[in-house]
C-alpha cells in the first residue's frame, strides 16, 4: 500500500506539481487528423490540467493554444480559424500558431499593443491518425515512431474513449495482465480464472510482460511504455484478433481520455489491398453508465469493463487501503518508476523513455503476440 502522501505525489497532474512536472516531458494525443480541418471548427481539449483549443490554419499549420483569450478570458473554442491563425469571437483577436497576437481589431490604428502580447502556444504533431501535444519544456523530445504507427500492410482504427478516474488508475491497469482471466471471463473463456504465470521484465521503455496459462500452448507478450501506454494483442470472442496500443491520457485529476488504435495486419491473400485507416472517434461515454449484459460472469458487456474496474475504484483511488500480492509486481515496477521519474525531473534530468536520440527513433518494433494472432514481423 501506499502513504497517503505517496497518493497525493504519483496521482496529481496539474501545473507544479512532481507528477505532472515529470508527465510533461512527454508526448500525449489530444485528437485525431481527421477531426481538424484546414480553417474548421475549432477543437476543445484537456490535458494535464490545462485547457486547450486545437485548430489548423488556412496554411495547413497546426495550433495547439491556451483556450482563454488573454484579452479577457473568452474561450477561443468558439473563435474562427482564418489563414493566419484563430480570431476570438469576442473582440477579434487574432492568434497565430505560435500565440503572437497578430490582430486586435478595436484598439488605435498603429498601436503596438498587439506586439506585447504572446499567447500560450504549444506544440503539436500528427503521426498515424492521431494529433499529439507536447506541452512542456524545450527543447520537446522526439516524438516515438511505434510500429503501428507506420505499417500501411493492414487496417487501421483510430479512437477513444473517456474514463472518469484518475490516470493511475489507468496506467496500472496497463501493467496488471492477471486481470484478463477475471475481468474479461467472459471474454476469454478458455482463461477464465486460471492461474496463470507471470513474468514482468524490466525494459528502457518500460516492462516486458509474458503471461503463460495453463491448457494454453503459447504465451502471451505484451509491453507496457511509459508511463501508462500498452502496445499489446487482443482476441476477445467474437472480435477478429487485433494488435493494439493504447495511451491513457492525463486530462486532469480525476479524468482520463485513452486513445487506442487497432490494427488488423492482412494475410498473405490480401497482400495486394490497399491500406485503409478508419478514424473512429470519441465514444460517447457517460460517468457511471454501463452496458449490461448476461454473460454468466459479471453482467458487464466488454467495452465497459475496463471503466467499471477503473471508475468504481473513486475518482482518485486511496491506496492506503489496498493490500497487494505477488500478483501485483507489475504495478509495484510502474511506482517505482514513476518515483525514479519525478526525482530524476526534480535533479534536471530527464524521465524513463525520453527520447532525444534519432537514431534511437526509427520504426520502434514490439514482438507483442498471443496464440490467436502471432507478433509481427
Amino acid at each position: 500500500m501506499l502513504s497517503k502522501e505517496e497518493n497525493e505525489l504519483l496521482t496529481r497532474v496539474g501545473p507544479g506539481t512532481p507528477a505532472g512536472e515529470m508527465l510533461r516531458r512527454y508526448w500525449w494525443p489530444v485528437g485525431f487528423t481527421e477531426h481538424v480541418k484546414e480553417k474548421g471548427r475549432p477543437v476543445r481539449t484537456k490535458l494535464l490540467g490545462e485547457d486547450l483549443v486545437l485548430f489548423r490554419d488556412g496554411n495547413g499549420r497546426l495550433g495547439l493554444l491556451g483556450l482563454h483569450c488573454s484579452h479577457r478570458g473568452t474561450s477561443l473554442e468558439f473563435g474562427r480559424v482564418e489563414d493566419r491563425g484563430i480570431g476570438c469571437c469576442y473582440h477579434g483577436w487574432l492568434y497565430d500558431v505560435r500565440g503572437r497576437c497578430l490582430e486586435q481589431p478595436a484598439e488605435p490604428e498603429g498601436s503596438t499593443f498587439k506586439d506585447r502580447v504572446q499567447h500560450p502556444a504549444y506544440q503539436a504533431q500528427e503521426i498515424g491518425g492521431f494529433i499529439f501535444a507536447y506541452i512542456g519544456p524545450e527543447p520537446a523530445p522526439l516524438l516515438p515512431n511505434y510500429d503501428l504507427f507506420l505499417r500501411e500492410d493492414g487496417e487501421r482504427e483510430v479512437g477513444a474513449g473517456h474514463d472518469y478516474c484518475n490516470w493511475l488508475q489507468r496506467a496500472e491497469n496497463s501493467v496488471d495482465q492477471t486481470h484478463l482471466i477475471a475481468l474479461h471471463a467472459s471474454e476469454y473463456p478458455h482463461l477464465a480464472l486460471k492461474r496463470p504465470v507471470i513474468g514482468w521484465e524490466r525494459r528502457d521503455y518500460g516492462a516486458k510482460i509474458s503471461m503463460q496459462v495453463p491448457g494454453i500452448s503459447k504465451p502471451k507478450f505484451s509491453h507496457w511504455i511509459f508511463p501508462s501506454h500498452t502496445r499489446h494483442t487482443t482476441a476477445r470472442k467474437g472480435r477478429k484478433p487485433d494488435h493494439a496500443i493504447r495511451f491513457r491520457v492525463p486530462m486532469d485529476d480525476t479524468n482520463t481520455m485513452t486513445f487506442w488504435l487497432r490494427f488488423y495486419p492482412y494475410g498473405e491473400e490480401d497482400r495486394s489491398k490497399p491500406f485503409l485507416l478508419k478514424t473512429l472517434g470519441f465514444e460517447n461515454d457517460q460517468a457511471g453508465v454501463y452496458e449490461r449484459v448476461d454473460d454468466g460472469w459479471w453482467g458487464v458487456a466488454s467495452h465497459d469493463q475496463d471503466r467499471v474496474a477503473q471508475e468504481s475504484q473513486g475518482p482518485i483511488y486511496d491506496r492506503t487501503k489496498e493490500h497487494l500480492g505477488a500478483s501485483d509486481q507489475g504495478v509495484i515496477m510502474l511506482r517505482t518508476m514513476i518515483k525514479e521519474s519525478i526525482d530524476a525531473v526534480r535533479h534536471g534530468k530527464d524521465p524513463v523513455w525520453v527520447l532525444r536520440d534519432s537514431a534511437q527513433n526509427e520504426t520502434i518494433g514490439f514482438d507483442a503476440s498471443m496464440q490467436e494472432i502471432g507478433a509481427l514481423e
